[in-house]
């Protein structure tokens, strides 16, 4: 799991929505809740009953582990676009 820093640490410009993470992202806002499923990624804590908020750098670690276990193969639902290493 991408752990995310502690509150306190946190910019706010650096929390999304899981709809604006997968625009920022080019994936389905439905692969940040798989990811938050499976445990690779956690929202943050923000303790108000708002949207679930993603930190960037965690959002960051679950593409690229992603990208590594080959989520970029079309047939397995990645993008359709080559990606410079």
């Amino acid at each position: 799991m991408f752990i995310n820093p502690p509150l306190h640490e946190i910019d706010p410009a650096d929390l999304m929505t899981a709809r604006e993470a997968a625009v920022w992202l080019q994936i389905k806002p439905g692969t940040i809740r798989v990811w938050e499923h499976r445990g690779k990624l956690e929202a943050v804590d923000a303790g108000d009953n708002g949207p679930k908020l993603y930190h960037r750098l965690a959002l960051a670690h679950a593409e690229k582990e992603a990208w590594d276990n080959g989520a970029n193969r079309p047939l397995r639902g990645g993008r359709k676009t080559t990606r410079a290493a």
